[in-house]
């Protein structure tokens, strides 16, 4: 396995030698220069070679595999009739994701891509398995079920791509993408692995069976924020303090377009119907809304119909939502990796972002987890008027001053007492240097 981080030469899309139809799709959808995360990935990639990559959600990874993909298909001509490329993605969201990229990149082509999904109607998708379209966008789940069907056909596969591979292990599709793999060509096949993290041994497990001697390309570090975004603490107390913590940042935070995360289905619709009585545009998107519904959501958000979406983990993975200047996390992020992609959401390609994290006392842990792994104290916030009364975490109790502590007078005994008394009656009849009775005039 070759391992690389150092520094690569720039990428003008105009000036490769990529298939024409693409060059010209790339243009119209202006993308001209290539991003960092693309500079490393799409050499390697279009050599051939197997990869395996870790960088920062938001780095531009999805245009990284698209590209070398459609590239292939149409600079090359198939062998047998199978499907020649298959993408596994561990949302739904992030499949409709890749397949409006690539729809958009193989205008004015002959290829055809397939979605396959769960959730979705699975006779009309029987009914794409059998024209062995180009390319195939699924989730592990549904595509396994089509393949043990043996309505598949990955015989002559070319290129498999596995996107958000962390994802996939919190998800439980570990098991069906290896066994997906067996039956893609599983000697001939080029295998592009892309992750967000990759420090979890089950990710490198699974990244050994399914690569041969990867190029191994790490351009973050797994448990840290981007420098371009900007966190922040604000201390609270239970949940109804938090409700207005959120509705004060929401009126003086100015952002054009907010994402607040939250842990529960159920929390996300009270927060959205909350803010919706405070005259703010929002909406709830969680895993158990139709996913007709949940496109619909994610959809109006791009296009700026709405400003707020509150939202679970499944929006957190993944999607690539423009413009998104202000996370706030009602809820503390359960582990590290989700905080990292909740954050992720904002800081764009670039761009400034803000992340502010509402933590009351039970979620201290988590709080602490995160300031560990980044080696460094959260800034935090204080709202005037909206100070937390029950809670003073360990960075807000250490810039206060401290108060001497008052000594608990010692138990005495009877004659103890006694013999105290008595020398409080002499002392209070003479001076203080015992030399003269008590009234009378000091010569």
């Amino acid at each position: 396995m070759t391992q690389t981080t150092q520094a690569a030469p720039a990428i003008n899309f105009a000036e490769q030698s990529y298939n024409p139809r693409l060059l010209i799709n790339l243009a119209q959808q202006g993308f001209e220069q290539a991003t960092q995360a693309q500079k490393h990935a799409l050499p390697v990639a279009l050599t051939g070679q197997d990869l395996l990559m870790s960088a920062d959600t938001g780095s531009g990874k999805t245009l990284a595999y698209v590209i070398p993909a459609l590239n292939q298909i149409l600079s090359t001509k198939a062998v047998g009739f199978s499907t020649r490329c298959l993408i596994l993605v561990p949302t739904r969201e992030l499949a409709h994701q890749v397949l409006s990229l690539t729809n958009k990149l193989i205008k004015g082509t002959n290829l055809q891509a397939a979605l396959i999904l769960g959730g979705e109607d699975y006779h009309y998708q029987q009914a794409l398995l059998r024209k062995n379209p180009d390319m195939v966008i699924a989730t592990p789940g549904r595509f396994m079920e089509h393949q043990r069907k043996n309505q598949t056909d990955t015989e002559n596969l070319e290129l498999l791509v596995v996107d958000e591979a962390d994802r996939m292990l919190e998800l439980g599709f570990c098991e069906d993408v290896e066994a997906i793999a067996q039956a893609c060509n599983a000697e001939n096949r080029q295998t592009l692995f892309y992750s967000a993290t990759l420090h979890s041994p089950k990710v490198q497990e699974m990244a050994q069976h399914l690569l041969k001697n990867p190029v191994d390309i790490r351009l973050n570090d797994a448990t840290q924020v981007q420098n371009n975004i900007k966190q922040r603490v604000v201390v609270c107390d239970q949940i109804e303090h938090k409700q207005r913590v959120l509705a004060w940042l929401l009126a003086h935070e100015p952002a054009k377009k907010r994402l607040i995360f939250c842990n529960s289905r159920k929390l996300s619709e009270e927060l959205a119907t909350f803010l919706q009585g405070h005259s703010i545009n929002a909406v709830a998107l969680h895993g158990e809304l139709p996913q007709e519904l949940r496109n619909d959501i994610t959809r109006q958000y791009r296009q700026h119909s709405f400003d707020t979406l509150v939202a679970t983990e499944v929006a957190a993975r993944g999607l690539d939502f423009d413009g998104v200047e202000l996370v706030i996390n009602f809820d503390m992020a359960r582990n590290l990796d989700d905080y990292l992609h909740r954050t992720g959401r904002t800081g764009r390609s670039g761009s400034q972002g803000k992340a502010i994290n509402l933590v009351n006392i039970t979620e201290r842990g988590l709080l602490l987890n995160v300031e560990k792994a980044q080696g460094a104290t959260l800034e935090r916030m204080v709202i005037k008027g909206h100070e937390a009364k029950e809670h003073r975490d360990v960075a807000t109790n250490a810039k206060l001053p401290n108060k001497a502590k008052t000594k608990k007078p010692a138990v005495k005994s009877k004659k103890q007492a006694a013999q105290e008394r008595q020398a409080q009656t002499n002392a209070a009849s003479i001076w203080g240097d015992g030399t003269m009775p008590f009234g009378k005039k000091k010569p």
